[in-house]
C-alpha cells in the first residue's frame, strides 16, 4: 500500500508540474488544488480536473467521472495494459469533447508522454487505421509497469 501511495504522489507531482509548465506563458491558472488522486485546476475562464490513475481498469468509473466534470484529463502510466484498456473501450470515450488521456513514463529516454483526445482523434482517424495510429503514439514513449516505476521512484529518492 505504501508503494501505491508513493506512486500516486509521484504521478500527482508530475501532473502538477506539467500543468504549471503548460501555463507558463499564458498565466491563466488562478489556483491548483491537490486531493487524493486528483488535481482541480481553476483557470481564468474554466475549471479542469486531472484524475491520476496509474492503472486503468474500470472504464465505467471513468465515464461517470467524465459526466461529473466538464473538462477531465486522465493521467496514467504508458503500460501495455492501460493502452489495451483504452483501445478496448474506445467507443465509450469518443462522445466526450473535453476528455483527454495523458500516458506517461517520466523515466523514458524517448518522449515522456503522449496525449490523446478520443473525441478529436475519432474525427480525424478512420477505424481501419485506429489501432495502428494509437500504437504508433504509444511506441513514442517507452512502456512502463507499476512495478518498474515504483522501483525507479524508490531508487531515485534514496
Amino acid at each position: 500500500m505504501a508503494n501505491s501511495k508513493k506512486l500516486l504522489d509521484y504521478m500527482t507531482e508530475w501532473t502538477f508540474h506539467y500543468v504549471k509548465n503548460k501555463d507558463i506563458l499564458t498565466k491563466n491558472i488562478i489556483n491548483i488544488e491537490k486531493s487524493d488522486k486528483e488535481l482541480h485546476v481553476t483557470f481564468k475562464n474554466r475549471e479542469e480536473f486531472y484524475l491520476i490513475l496509474p492503472s486503468i481498469n474500470n472504464a465505467d468509473e471513468i465515464i461517470e467521472k467524465i459526466k461529473e466534470k466538464s473538462y477531465l484529463t486522465i493521467v496514467t502510466l504508458n503500460s501495455e495494459e492501460n493502452f489495451k484498456e483504452i483501445l478496448n473501450n474506445w467507443k465509450l470515450f469518443i462522445d466526450f469533447q473535453q476528455f483527454t488521456i495523458i500516458f506517461i513514463n517520466p523515466f523514458s529516454t524517448t518522449d515522456t508522454k503522449w496525449i490523446i483526445s478520443p473525441y478529436v482523434h475519432n474525427k480525424i482517424c478512420d477505424n481501419a487505421s485506429l489501432k495502428t495510429g494509437l500504437k504508433s503514439m504509444f511506441n513514442s514513449v517507452e512502456p512502463i509497469t507499476e512495478e518498474q516505476i515504483q522501483d525507479l521512484i524508490s531508487n531515485t529518492r534514496k
